[in-house]
């Protein structure tokens, strides 16, 4: 297998400030026993009031530049993935560009939700493979603390909710070196409504109005225990079929770093796979659930925990709303 695609530069950047749940109790109807034992998160992290989402993105994308060694001007395209921008539109991408000093490349923004890293992974790849793209931005970022629905209906997602930014600078692969060797994309529309939100939409006869806000439908809405057992099964799957496709098992993996959505999900995947859970990659414990960031955090943290040592085959893989899920073999 020779590598297409490598990471040549990993940022990521976090709020400051740390939220217990013993703090989350004080807003939501819920207590640190019931967070724990239900999600495995003991703390997440939220914006400053101040801040907004591309003060989370830019230094992220900074050090990640910074880590590849390349200047701005030599970006040439910036891919952006969050359900929590800024500004509804135009695109979270076109907002950055001009903060990050990029020259006027192509910027915009996918929608793959919790699957992002990896799906904007295989968007960079093809752009890459065309010889006209030397370096491509790929920021994926959440100020989720500023959608948490409080009431009872949204309570059991808005605890595990949290705040975070991850870049990678992606560039060709030499055939020696490190790099994406392959790749397993899928999605299942039919699962749609696991988490959804359904206004602010054009299916709504306003957009969105007064009756929406009072009814929640701004809100996240999700069918936790179905979304439990389908994030399950789709991670389980694809890490079954990206290692058949290449007649390896988890022995010749060294570390597995999936989507943080919650604790028990994770433990549920390492069960079923037979898989030591200190060979998964782990935050969402300390860093709750960052949708489409927590897999590049991971992934960055991983990194400079020296636990992606040269050589090492290693298995990333996502699962998000929609439903979307992704698998990789990434040679370290």
């Amino acid at each position: 297998m020779q590598p297409s695609v490598t990471i040549a530069g990993l940022g990521y950047c976090l709020p400051e400030r740390v939220v217990s749940n013993d703090e989350v109790a004080r807003f939501i109807d819920t207590n640190d026993a019931f967070i724990r034992t239900r999600t495995g998160v003991v703390a997440r992290r939220y914006l400053a009031p101040e801040q907004c989402l591309a003060d989370l993105a830019c230094p992220a994308a900074e050090r990640a530049m910074a880590q590849a060694g390349v200047q701005p001007s030599e970006i040439d395209l910036l891919i952006v993935n969050t359900l929590s921008p800024d500004y509804h539109d135009p695109s979270e991408a076109c907002y950055i560009q001009p903060r990050l000093g990029l020259r006027p490349i192509p910027c915009f923004d996918i929608r793959a939700q919790c699957s992002a890293g990896l799906y904007g992974l295989e968007i960079a790849r093809h752009f890459l493979a065309s010889g006209v793209y030397r370096n491509v931005l790929l920021i994926c970022a959440e100020a989720l603390s500023r959608r948490l629905d409080t009431s009872n209906e949204g309570r059991n997602l808005s605890i595990l909710l949290s705040d975070g930014a991850a870049a990678m600078v992606l560039q060709p692969a030499s055939k020696a070196g490190p790099g994406l060797l392959d790749i397993l994309l899928g999605a299942d529309g039919s699962q749609f409504e696991l988490l959804h939100t359904q206004a602010p939409g054009t299916k709504r006869p306003h957009f969105i109005d007064a009756d929406d806000l009072a009814a929640g439908r701004h809100c996240f809405r999700m069918r936790g225990a179905d979304m439990f057992q389908d994030a399950t099964r789709r991670i389980v799957e694809s890490c079954r079929a990206l290692l058949a496709r290449h007649q390896l098992t988890l022995s010749d993996i060294g570390l597995v770093i999936p989507h943080q959505p919650n604790l028990r999900i994770l433990e549920a995947v390492c069960a079923e796979l037979g898989l030591p859970p200190e060979r998964c990659m782990q935050t969402v414990d300390q860093l709750g659930n960052m949708a489409s960031a927590a897999f590049p955090v991971a992934l960055a943290m991983a990194r400079e925990q020296g636990r992606m040592p040269p050589g090492q085959l290693n298995l990333l893989v996502t699962y998000g709303s929609g439903a979307t899920w992704a698998a990789a073999l990434y040679r370290s």
